[in-house]
């Protein structure tokens, strides 16, 4: 197996984290995909927390935690280019799950839940040839995707699947190894990339976000751009075992929405900026075991510092089997 898929990243619409913009950014094709081969990616991912960073880094509780489970199924094909120089690869990514937020019991209502299809994710690179000198070789790897807003947005829910806006996220991604006696080796795959966020199509709406009980939604914010690194840091034990370190870095521009600058009583909303913006840094640890043309992979990942965005982990399972 050639074929490395990353985590699935998080976007928050809300100003602390619990918003709708589940899904961000799919997976990353890293080292050197096959040629003319169909791949599917088989994944379980779950998602928990109950507190966030606040905008100057501390962690603060919140009234709700958050969970999230999520099924991606993803499909890729792969295809030689120009006599093999290259391989094309497209990739599309169809997420089912549930988002819920668990209230306090002293609250009129327990929870809140949103499940069924998120947003889309559709991917196009193109996987340079493999360069080697001596024991290190390397590769590169461009790619863009694009998120299509299919996922089951409702505005009167505090958590969803999917971000009801279209996001253009250009990559570079890329890998370099050293291989190591007895068949061992060091890679190290990275993904640096910006993402393009459209925000939400009802943000000019002001009564769009007038309290529920008036007509209103729950969602109040349009995210900014978004500048994300990608790492991954694997040691090749065995042919079929490898265990890596994966840490990624997402910064967002600033976040703007609709605020309350009255009074309860009589809540006048004005749009302005509600945040400078969330900041995440997460960091853990996975293992791979390949079986001829199947690999199965798990990790666990933990926020280990932030701006305006969750403090918690995520894990996932995966079967990654090629054809």
């Amino acid at each position: 197996m050639f074929i490395k898929l990353s985590y699935v990243r998080r976007a928050f619409a809300g100003p602390y984290g619990s918003g709708n913009n589940f899904f961000y950014k799919g997976s990353f094709a890293f080292g050197t995909p096959p040629a003319n081969k169909f791949i599917t990616y088989q994944m379980m991912t779950y998602e928990a927390y109950g507190s966030v960073f606040t905008n100057t880094g501390s962690v603060k509780n919140l009234p709700a935690s958050i969970t999230r489970y999520v099924y991606l199924p993803e499909f890729i094909w792969t295809k030689s280019l120009f006599n093999s120089n290259l391989t094309n690869l497209f990739e599309v990514i169809v997420p089912f799950g549930q988002a819920t937020q668990h209230l306090s019991s002293t609250s009129p209502q327990y929870e809140n839940s949103s499940s069924g299809l998120g947003d889309i994710l559709v991917y196009e690179g193109v996987s340079s040839k493999t360069y080697s000198d001596g024991n290190l070789s390397a590769n590169i790897f461009p790619q863009v995707s694009i998120t299509v807003p299919a996922g089951n947005w409702n505005d009167d829910s505090s958590v969803n699947l999917g971000g009801d806006e279209w996001q253009i996220m250009p990559t570079l991604t890329g890998e370099f190894t050293y291989n190591l006696p007895s068949d061992m080796a060091l890679k190290l795959d990275y993904a640096i990339g910006y993402s393009y966020n459209e925000g939400h199509s009802a943000i000019n709406f002001a009564e769009t976000y007038l309290p529920a009980s008036e007509g209103g939604g729950a969602s109040t914010t349009n995210p900014g751009n978004n500048f994300f690194a990608d790492i991954f840091l694997n040691y090749y034990i065995t042919s079929a075992l490898d265990i890596y370190n994966e840490t990624s870095y997402v910064k967002q521009g600033a976040n703007n929405g609709y605020e309350n600058v009255g009074t309860t009583t009589s809540p006048v909303y004005q749009y302005m900026q509600v945040n400078n913006g969330y900041k995440d840094v997460a960091s853990g640890f996975g293992v791979d075991y390949h079986i001829k043309n199947i690999m199965l992979d798990a990790r666990v990942l933990r926020d280990l510092h932030g701006d305006n965005g969750p403090d918690g982990f995520y894990s996932q399972v995966g079967l990654i089997m090629t054809f």
